[in-house]
């Protein structure tokens, strides 16, 4: 047992403390005598409850009382007990801490079952590295990236590739990038490998055509689409159980009759960066949508995209509700696999 890394114990006044300093997390402990402050106060030394009720005994603070106090700290998430050396050894305890706070109870193994998940990031500009790196950091055991194309000089950068990269092919770099700096990752999977979620980073528009198998297939997946200013992030599509990308262009010629035309010149327009600061924010929003999505947490992409642009860092939300011309939700399920995945 011991206090959660990062959890402070304060002294407010006199018979009064408080658990967290952030005031949404905020747990204050009255009526306090001033030996069981003393306790509190020296909870960070202690590294058992034993040591705990002993230090206890020495102020005078009965059993019952430490134990008491004790529980209210665990209650808010400020104690943790025993946890898996490994998870530290990967660089994981952060995400334990964090989440632990959140939940106010231990996280440990919600962050160990990210271990067993398996994402495909397809795209591997700045933006779908940053992804990629970001869900290796918050403890994804195993990506599968895949891009052909070739690195380019804006793709350098924001701890992703470096300028030895410039001309190399996206996916073979990426996953190098990956595995050095998460040695515990696996970049490949059995042939037949499902992954838990798709994450299709793209420009412009998305691609139907690798938009369909996911779809009949019935694996998850999450649009990014790169424009020229800013970033969409979502929806998150689940197959049968909500808009899909298909949806979406429904509803864009609904609005636009020209939009085909359009969306078809835009899939063949030659590739460009993502300035850094939106590059950074929208890579952020998409990590922290898939990993809600892994943990079984709500996401704010169902149905909706995120509208991401670094002049205005609180994201744009556009709705959009299932296209009654699309079919899509009307799909059977199947048993698919991820586009095949490079070692």
């Amino acid at each position: 047992m011991r206090l959660r890394p990062g959890t402070q114990v304060l002294w407010r006044h006199e018979g009064s403390s408080q658990v967290h300093a952030d005031p949404d997390l905020a747990v204050v402990l009255d009526d306090l005598t001033g030996e069981e402050q003393r306790l509190l106060d020296g909870l960070e030394r202690e590294t058992s409850e034993h040591a705990f009720l002993a230090r206890g005994r020495e102020l005078g603070v009965r059993a019952g009382r430490a134990r008491e106090l004790l529980a209210r700290l665990e209650e808010c998430g400020a104690l943790e007990r025993a946890r898996d050396p490994s998870l530290d050894h990967q660089g994981l305890g952060a995400e334990i801490d964090h989440w632990s706070r959140v939940a106010q109870r231990d996280a440990s193994a919600v962050v160990a079952r990210r271990g067993g998940a398996v994402v495909a990031v397809l795209g591997l500009g700045r933006l779908g590295l940053l992804v990629a790196s970001g869900l290796a950091a918050a403890g994804v055991g195993t990506l599968l990236v895949e891009d052909r194309a070739r690195v380019r000089r804006d793709d350098v950068g924001l701890g992703g590739y470096v300028l030895h990269d410039v001309g190399k092919e996206r996916g073979e770099r990426g996953r190098a990038v990956l595995r050095l700096a998460y040695p515990h990752l696996r970049t490949s999977a059995p042939a037949r490998t499902r992954p838990d979620v798709v994450v299709l980073v793209e420009q412009d528009v998305s691609d139907p055509v690798r938009l369909r198998p996911l779809v009949r297939e019935d694996i998850v997946h999450l649009l990014v689409v790169t424009r020229e200013v800013d970033v969409v992030v979502g929806p998150l599509v689940t197959p049968g159980a909500g808009p899909c990308g298909r949806c979406v262009e429904l509803h864009r010629t609904a609005a636009d009759e020209r939009w085909p035309a359009v969306a078809t010149q835009l899939l063949g327009t030659p590739t460009r960066g993502v300035e850094a600061g939106t590059c950074l924010l929208a890579a952020a929003v998409t990590v922290g949508q898939l990993v809600a999505h892994l943990d079984g947490r709500q996401v704010a992409t169902a149905g909706t995209s995120l509208v991401v642009d670094a002049r205005r860092p609180v994201p744009r939300t556009q709705q959009w509700p299932v296209h009654p011309d699309c079919g899509c939700t009307g799909l059977p399920a199947r048993t698919g696999v991820v586009p095949a995945a490079r070692a």
